[in-house]
């Protein structure tokens, strides 16, 4: 069925970067104003509600969570630069960002999903000059530190979105050119990407 509506953020943007509990919704970053960092009781309907500001503030940002934390990571600068930064929030509570390292490489346009246990930040590409990559990172939600290499995708994709089980990853579509491929991988383990199928 269709979307019915739900509230309105804090303010207007895109390009954020979402992830949630089972009772809590976040949104954090975003253009034009790449700070704040909202929430919503999913339970429920209504306006979100500011929970606190992403320290490093991102354009074009990806998040992914378990039960505990909300993990943010790459997007792009107030100067439009790509950034490797990797910034997580306790989802029960409220307050700013926190650093937990960088990623392998600085990019923007990526995207990102996880298990209880693992995030995976997933392609992207650098800004301002656009070379659109491959790689995989992960790291592990419960820990901090940077991310490591977890294998490479199938083609170089930007703008791709994911998605997840406790178990596997899909990433879908992206751009370099457009593509409908749908890739996946095994959290758990490491190594590249496979073919999953098509987007219609």
């Amino acid at each position: 069925g269709n979307a019915q509506d739900f509230g309105d953020l804090t303010s207007a943007r895109f390009g954020g970067g979402g992830c949630g509990s089972s009772t809590r919704g976040l949104y954090g970053g975003g253009e034009p104003s790449k700070t704040p960092i909202d929430y919503v009781t999913i339970a429920s309907t209504g306006n979100s509600i500011s929970f606190g500001s992403l320290v490093s503030g991102s354009g074009y940002v990806k998040a992914c969570s378990n039960q505990t934390r909300g993990i943010w990571g790459g997007g792009r600068n107030p100067n439009s630069a790509s950034i490797n930064v990797v910034q997580y929030v306790t989802i029960a509570t409220l307050g700013n960002s926190q650093d937990f390292g960088i990623l392998t490489s600085s990019r923007t346009g990526l995207a990102a999903f996880s298990s209880p246990t693992r995030g995976i930040f997933s392609g992207g590409y650098t800004h301002p000059s656009p070379t659109t990559i491959a790689t995989l990172d992960y790291i592990t939600i419960a820990a901090t530190g940077n991310a490591l290499d977890f294998g490479d995708l199938l083609t170089n994709v930007k703008y791709s979105d994911a998605v997840s089980s406790g178990t596997r990853g899909a990433i879908g579509g992206g751009g370099n050119p457009n593509t409908n491929v749908i890739q996946y991988v095994t959290i758990s383990t490491l190594g590249n990407a496979q073919d999953f199928g098509d987007l219609i």
